[in-house]
C-alpha cells in the first residue's frame, strides 16, 4: 500500500475507534434498564413467571441495548396479545413507548438466527433498535390469581355465589396467588339456563357472536363450568363440567364432549385473552409505579392489537 495512503488510513481508523469508543462507552451499559427492572418486577408480583408451562417461553424476549434517554414525562409500556407488525407500528409512533408487554410469545422454539424477513423476528428487531424492550408473560397470566382465567371466571363469579378453582394447581404457589393454577372450574349455588350463560360470556369478554355446541343429552341448566382460555383441548380433557368454555377446540374433542353430554362454547383463541387486558393494565401502572417510587409510568392497552377472524 502507498505510504501516503497507509497515513491516512491508519488516521482515519483510529479516529473511527475513539469516536466507536466514546459512543460506546457513554450509551452502552450490559445492565438492564430502569424501565426493565421497573417492568419484570411489577410482572413477577402480578404474573410470576415461574408459573409459566415448562414447555412455554416467557420473561425478556429481546433487550434494547440503548434504552430510549429522550423520553419526557411518563413513560409508556404498550401491552397487547399478539406482536403483529401493526401492533410494532402503534410502539415505535409514539416517542414515549419504553417498552412493550406482549400475551403470546413472539420466540417459541429455537432460533438459529433473526432476520427482517421474518414479521415477528423483524419485529423484536425494529423494537430493540429503536431502545424498547420486549417481555412475554403468557401462561404465567393464565395460572395466576387475577389472571386471564379468574377474568373469564368473574362472568359468574363478580355477582353470584359461586366458587372458582383452578383445574391443574401449580407446584408452586408464589405470596399472593395461592391456589393458583391452570383453567377454573367454576360452580354456582343457582344453575343457570343456558340463554344466561351466553349473556354473560358475551358481556365479560365484549363479545357480539360467539360458537355453541350444545350436547343433546346435556343438561337443561348449568351449575358447573370449566374454563380454559386459549386453546383449552389439553387442560379440559377428562374434567366434569356441564359446559366447556374456551377460546378454541379441536373439532373432535367438541364432539367426543357432546357425545359425553358436555356443553361447549368457544369464542375463538385470543378472543378468550384479550379482554383481559383492560382490568389488568392498571394494575401493572400501579405496580411499576411502587416500584419506581413515583408516578413514572403509564399503561396502554395496544388498538392496532385485534381479533383476526371476523364473522362475514
Amino acid at each position: 500500500m502507498h505510504r501516503g495512503l497507509t497515513n491516512i488510513y491508519r488516521t482515519m481508523s483510529s479516529t473511527s475507534a475513539a469516536s466507536f469508543s466514546s459512543f460506546s462507552s457513554s450509551s452502552f451499559s450490559t445492565v438492564r434498564s430502569p424501565v426493565l427492572n421497573h417492568l419484570l418486577a411489577a410482572v413477577e408480583r402480578l404474573t410470576p413467571l415461574q408459573l409459566a408451562g415448562s414447555w412455554d417461553n416467557v420473561g425478556v424476549m429481546i433487550e434494547a441495548p440503548y434504552p430510549r434517554q429522550e423520553i419526557k414525562g411518563k413513560k409508556q409500556v404498550l401491552t397487547c396479545i399478539d406482536l403483529t407488525t401493526a401492533v410494532t407500528e402503534e410502539a415505535l409512533a409514539s416517542s414515549s413507548t419504553a417498552a412493550v408487554l406482549t400475551y403470546h410469545p413472539p420466540i417459541f422454539s429455537g432460533l438459529k438466527s433473526m432476520t427482517l424477513a421474518v414479521p415477528l423476528q423483524a419485529s423484536l428487531l425494529r423494537l430493540s433498535t429503536h431502545g424498547i424492550p420486549v417481555v412475554c408473560i403468557h401462561t404465567a397470566s393464565d395460572s395466576s390469581i387475577g389472571g386471564v382465567n379468574d377474568h373469564i371466571a368473574s362472568a359468574f363469579t363478580l355477582d353470584l355465589r359461586a366458587t372458582s378453582k383452578a383445574i391443574e394447581e401449580s407446584k408452586e404457589q408464589p405470596e399472593g396467588h395461592e391456589g393458583c393454577g391452570l383453567g377454573r372450574l367454576v360452580t354456582l349455588d343457582h344453575a343457570l339456563n343456558k340463554h344466561e350463560v351466553v349473556k354473560r360470556i358475551k358481556h365479560t369478554l365484549n363479545l357480539d357472536h360467539a360458537q355453541a355446541a350444545w350436547a343433546p343429552n346435556g343438561a337443561e341448566k348449568i351449575k358447573t363450568i370449566a374454563i380454559c382460555a386459549g386453546s383449552g383441548s389439553s387442560v379440559l380433557s377428562g374434567v366434569k363440567a356441564d359446559l366447556y368454555l374456551s377460546g378454541e377446540l379441536d373439532h373432535h374433542a367438541t364432539l367426543l364432549c357432546n357425545a359425553k353430554g358436555i356443553h361447549v362454547i368457544l369464542t375463538n383463541h385470543s378472543a378468550s385473552e384479550r379482554p383481559w387486558l383492560k382490568p389488568f393494565a392498571p394494575r401493572l401502572a400501579k405496580a411499576m409505579n411502587e416500584e419506581a417510587g413515583g408516578d413514572a409510568y403509564e399503561v396502554l392497552i395496544s388498538m392496532a392489537d385485534i381479533e383476526p377472524l371476523r364473522v362475514v
